[in-house]
């Protein structure tokens, strides 16, 4: 047993040893401080990366001056950096001096002139991280929706505005963006709520978060449970499930992830979620970063890939990618196919949209508008959309809607400054879109119209379709331009949901994990042939299933609850929530499909996959369905790729407002032409000149005698 005084000696000598330890780490800060360290780090990563550069570096003049930028950096010491945004208009800010080597925002941002305090808050002239960052304005995200206003609205005095209080009401991004649909969400919540028995109507009356344009107000989306504790399905399906993609919230995945608000779209993400650039302060092993600090107005397919990959997927669509069945087939030297979306769900590749393979990108048709809103707030994504194909390509009898650049019109010009590819004079012809809005990009040339890409600058030579061949046969005016022009559509039958209350999920909108977790089943999958109807525009399109509906919910103990075993909602209107929906499938091409694989087709009418009889007299298709629902367990007397009956009874409703199959008077007038295909197949055959009904001729009745005795 030790000695007291042996005891007190050692707690001395440990006090010491403390002491001595906390004054040389004191001493060590005064001698290498935070921005020290900082600085030293950022010298090192400068360069690892001109080390790179000199590795691949061909040219020995380019070599020697790389060479001379390494050996200064070796001998560079640190120092204070100091930056007076706009000229000594802002206090100076020290930010830099930790922060070296972070990248210029952009080109019309650089950080010598902006600084770091004009969009992020904090403390500028302080050179500790802590009295730095007092005041920062969302962490590592200052664009958020619910900052926007500040970081980016730009409302000083001494500064003037930048996304706000704009010469053109549709340039005040930081207003208007919060009232858009991808901030919103009201079409997914309205149809939602509609689909699931809630509502009479699709027509939204919430949103992610409460909204209003003045006109239209929409209401906060409800919790999971009432204040009462009752739990609500349809809001749990949406918080846990579909509101996973909206501008409030980030998705940090390691794939086809992205950021909140602004840099959702304007910031790049990098295939881990990883940052690699110079900032040395920012850690480079964690998921949630953009890949540099920067921002373009250039957005790049892949941030729209991000969000677009779900639903009628047309960000897969477009590159020519369709989720297949997830059985990993056809392997590839014996193993799963290695061709596996950010989620790990398997798909197929497939032709490309015609636009993809010439090297247009999203933004070379959709304008800012259509992303970004226009201020008004919209409960469906058709009435924030203002591009049509018409608009480019014109119609059967209408040529696209032009207008005249001046030099006063301020919008324009704008949206010129943005693109460093085009370039427009005073007195130029451009496009308009459907809503009269400018299309910069598309100008009038001696050669006819040319759309210059935005990303590339490619001019691309624009077709217009009005008065050409083929493009004139009676009966089809009511056609989109893509019901002929789709090689493809996304048809994802039967969604078999279940909720999981032996696990847990994660709310989208607090971020908050509670009992209760959502999975996700599917019938099947085809992609060959397409499903027409009516689409919410009135006109003939193409259908897909959208969604069709079968929940199954399991309690804490692992048992399924009635009555949701595989249950079938009943909506208000009478339909059930096996649904069909319309869609623009994003799969354009130049080919066409035949007469028959509209018109004789039963899949093509909405009558389901199966082998089809064509009753002449009665001017009826009857179809033996292929697909048999009750055998396959589903609780509905119709195949599950049915939309209507051979009589044009509504099987499968909608969710989309006007949306439906077709009834019996179109069908008999689609099939009154099928006595007449077998011998006038082709679009450019005079007949079809001529408006219908059509009748055998006496030559007609003849060529089917000597059709019919040659099969004999």
């Amino acid at each position: 047993m030790k000695s007291p005084s042996n005891v007190y000696l050692s707690a001395c000598l440990i006090l010491g040893c403390i002491l001595l330890g906390t004054f040389g780490y004191i001493e060590y800060r005064h001698r290498t401080p935070e921005w020290k360290q900082y600085q030293l780090k950022g010298f090192e990563l400068a360069r690892e990366r001109l080390e790179q550069q000199l590795a691949a570096e061909q040219s020995g003049e380019k070599r020697q001056e790389i060479a001379s930028e390494i050996s200064s950096l070796k001998n560079k010491k640190p120092e204070i950096i100091e930056v007076s945004p706009f000229g000594g208009k802002l206090p100076v800010e020290r930010c830099l001096t930790c922060h070296l080597g972070i990248e210029d925002l952009s080109k019309s941002h650089p950080n010598t002139v902006f600084g770091c305090v004009t969009c992020h808050g904090g403390n500028g002239p302080d050179l500790t991280v802590k009295g730095a960052h007092a005041g920062l304005r969302g962490g590592r995200n200052p664009a958020r929706l619910d900052l926007a206003a500040a970081s980016c609205g730009g409302q000083k005095s001494a500064l003037g505005s930048c996304h706000s209080q704009r010469e053109h009401p549709l340039l005040n991004r930081v207003e208007n963006v919060p009232r858009s649909i991808m901030a919103t969400n009201a079409g997914i919540i309205g149809i939602l709520r509609f689909q699931w028995g809630l509502e009479s109507t699709s027509e939204s009356e919430f949103a992610i978060k409460s909204v209003s344009d003045g006109k239209t107000t929409l209401s906060p989306v409800h919790a999971e449970k009432t204040e009462s504790g009752v739990f609500n399905i349809a809001e749990s399906h949406f918080r846990k499930f579909c509101a996973a993609c909206h501008l409030w919230g980030s998705r940090p995945r390691e794939t086809m992830g992205r950021l909140e608000g602004c840099p959702a779209c304007h910031a790049p993400y990098g295939d881990r979620g990883h940052y690699s650039g110079g900032d040395p302060t920012i850690k480079r092993d964690e998921t949630g970063h953009p890949a540099t600090h920067t921002i373009t107005n250039l957005i790049p397919n892949d941030r729209c890939r991000a969000c677009h990959n779900r639903s009628a997927r047309i960000g897969l669509n477009y590159h020519g990618e369709m989720e297949s069945s997830q059985y990993g087939t056809p392997f590839v030297h014996g193993q799963l196919n290695n061709d596996i979306l950010s989620d790990g769900r398997f798909y197929w590749k497939l032709v490309p949209d015609v636009h993809h393979e010439k090297g247009m990108a999203c933004i070379d048709c959709h304008t800012g508008q259509d992303t970004m809103g226009d201020g008004s707030v919209h409960k469906f994504m058709k009435d924030q959309i203002e591009v049509r194909c018409e608009d480019c390509h014109g119609s059967r009898k209408t040529p696209p809607a032009t207008m005249t650049v001046e030099s006063k019109d301020p919008l324009i010009h704008t949206l010129v400054r943005g693109s460093p590819f085009i370039r427009l004079n005073d007195g130029d012809t451009i496009l308009k879109t459907s809503k009269g809005r400018p299309l910069p990009n598309v100008r009038l040339t001696e050669k006819g119209f040319a759309l210059t890409g935005k990303l590339t600058g490619k001019q691309h030579p624009v077709n217009v379709v009005t008065g050409k061949k083929n493009h004139g046969i009676p009966g089809h005016d009511r056609l989109e331009c893509d019901s002929c022009h789709s090689a493809w559509s996304p048809q994802c039958y039967g969604c078999h949901q279940v909720l999981d209350f032996t696990n847990r999920g994660t709310d989208h909108l607090t971020g908050k994990q509670t009992q209760g977790r959502w999975a996700e089943g599917r019938g099947f999958f085809r992609y060959e042939r397409h499903v027409y109807g009516i689409n919410s525009r009135g006109k003939v399109g193409i259908l897909v299933p959208g969604c069709q509906v079968w929940n199954t919910v399991v309690d804490a103990d692992g048992k399924i609850v009635p009555p949701f075993d595989s249950a079938i909602t009943k909506l208000r209107n009478g339909n059930s929530s096996v649904a069909i929906g319309p869609t623009h499938p994003h799969t354009t091409r130049k080919e066409v499909p035949r007469c028959v694989d509209c018109h004789l087709d039963p899949k093509a009418l909405g009558l389901g996959e199966g082998v089809a009889t064509f009753k002449s007299k009665e001017n009826q298709v009857a179809v033996e369905p292929l697909y048999d629902s009750r055998a396959s367990g589903l609780k509905i007397p119709y195949s599950i790729d049915s939309v209507v009956d051979a009589n044009g009874k509504e099987l499968q409703g909608t969710s989309h407002q006007l949306a439906r199959g077709f009834n019996q008077e179109e069908l008999r007038r689609i099939t009154s032409i099928a006595r007449c295909l077998p011998c006038h197949d082709r679009y450019d055959d005079p007949v079809w000149t001529k408006p219908g009904p059509y009748k055998e001729t006496a030559a007609c009745l003849k060529a089917l005698e000597e059709m019919q005795r040659k099969q004999e």
